[in-house]
């Protein structure tokens, strides 16, 4: 068994403003961070405005077809460019509301009232009055940015788990749902509560019946995923043959019929997946790029330091941490974004993003998934969010000297120690020439 991580989590990394202040310096403006999708910024004067910390942030469609990111900051004198709430919106120019000042969709400055009355040199001086970029990727069909002009590459970010992502064809999905959740706690607090399973037979005890909670872990240099077998009972469930309504609701989405089934409820999950292995090839999912395993089980991919994603075939929970605009680092932004590829003749609402206070109502009546409703939302989210913020409250005790941390929660000290390690001065390629690249900790059976 793998030992306990020794790394010590300092507890004022959960509500010190010196420290969050180092967290911008030195990993907010220096990583790479998911945006918006690419079909959001599709055509020509296509804008998603997007907020991070106390940045905001445009990414533009240009008029030469490029999608690039833009400083939401007229060069005059720092007024916003654009006012909207973040999401996505449409012009045919930037024009700053305070005095005028207008961009064309490329960020060149294009017009200045009384020109006459500003040095000129200094306004053709290249670079000096255009809009400030910032770099801008795209990968999985969402588009990635960097603050750092001296970042590697989005790939070299990515490193061994961009290929483990790929295999699941994530650009061909749609978003069906995105909410944005304000919790009155550090972003870490809320990162660290889905960074490990080993909460799972407390808070989630009803998730035993058809998922494990001994999800093994793979180290992917500054990344890492953790995979839960769906389908069988935990080993700590204490009936392993009789099937429940949960295993039965399993077999009947996947198109076999409870009444029939011959096997025991530890069966079930092969028989999903011979269910989808049967489709493959015909299907506009992509079971033939995937594992037996990943036919059936939850993938959760961490992408240091803001992104989870928890990915199936059909369908994937994207969860993103932001800091909260207002400096405090004890807020964040916490969006849940539910993206799924849509089948021959599918169609589906157009999402309405709102940000929402947590705890104010239930989760299950915020987030409007449709078909993909899935367990998640009930058992496993809105118990999570209920107390992030009792966490947080917790971890300012004088009491709290450090997390005691389990095999089982590796990801969090290994999550953590990379971030100690870059604000100690470390840099990105730094990390990225020093981290593990482990062997895949699951069989994949």
């Amino acid at each position: 068994m793998t030992q306990a991580p020794e790394f010590q989590v300092d507890p004022a990394s959960y509500w010190s403003k010196e420290w969050a202040e180092q967290e911008w310096t030195h990993l907010w403006s220096k990583a790479w961070h998911m945006g918006p999708r690419v079909e959001e910024v599709a055509e020509n004067g296509d804008v998603y405005v997007h907020s991070l910390g106390r940045e905001s942030l445009l990414f533009v469609r240009t008029d030469g077809g490029e999608a690039k990111g833009f400083f939401n900051v007229c060069r005059h004198r720092a007024s916003r460019l654009l006012l909207n709430a973040d999401g996505p919106t449409f012009v045919n120019q930037f024009h700053c509301p305070f005095h005028g000042w207008c961009y064309n969709l490329n960020g060149e400055l294009t017009h200045v009232p009384y020109r006459e009355r500003f040095d000129e040199n200094v306004l053709s001086e290249p670079g000096r009055a255009d809009l400030k970029t910032f770099r801008v990727e795209s990968f999985a069909g969402w588009l990635w940015y960097t603050l750092d002009d001296e970042a590697p590459s989005l790939m070299e970010y990515l490193g061994p788990i961009g290929p483990k992502l790929d295999a699941y064809k994530m650009e061909r999905a749609t978003i069906i749902d995105y909410k944005t959740f304000e919790f009155g706690c550090n972003w870490k607090t809320t990162f660290d509560a889905f960074n490990e399973s080993y909460h799972f037979q407390t808070l989630h005890s009803e998730i035993l019946a058809w998922g494990n909670e001994d999800a093994p872990i793979t180290l992917l240099n500054i990344h890492s995923y953790m995979v839960n077998e769906y389908g069988r009972p935990s080993k700590l469930y204490p009936e392993q043959v009789k099937l429940n309504p949960s295993l039965e609701n399993l077999l009947s989405a996947n198109g076999i019929d409870p009444a029939t089934f011959t096997g025991k409820a530890t069966d079930v999950r092969a028989a999903v997946q011979q269910a989808k292995r049967a489709k493959q090839g015909k299907s506009v999912f992509p079971y033939e790029n995937l594992t037996d395993s990943q036919l059936s089980d939850a993938y959760h991919y961490q992408l240091f330091p803001s992104t989870h994603f928890n990915l199936f075939p059909e369908f994937y929970v994207a969860l993103r941490y932001r800091p909260h605009p207002s400096g405090d680092p004890e807020k964040m932004y916490f969006d849940f974004i539910m993206c799924a590829t849509l089948e021959e003749g599918e169609t589906v609402p157009p999402y309405e993003h709102r940000v929402v206070r947590g705890g104010e109502e239930p989760v299950e009546d915020i987030l409007k998934w449709g078909v993909r409703k899935h367990p998640v939302v009930n058992e496993v989210l809105g118990q999570d969010v209920d107390l992030v913020e009792f966490v947080q409250n917790g971890q300012r005790s004088q009491s709290f000297e450090g997390a005691i941390l389990s095999v089982d929660e590796r990801r969090i000290a290994h999550f953590h120690h990379n971030i100690a390690e870059l604000i100690s001065g470390r840099s990105i390629r730094d990390l990225l020439a020093s981290n593990p690249v482990e062997p895949d900790a699951h069989s994949g059976h």
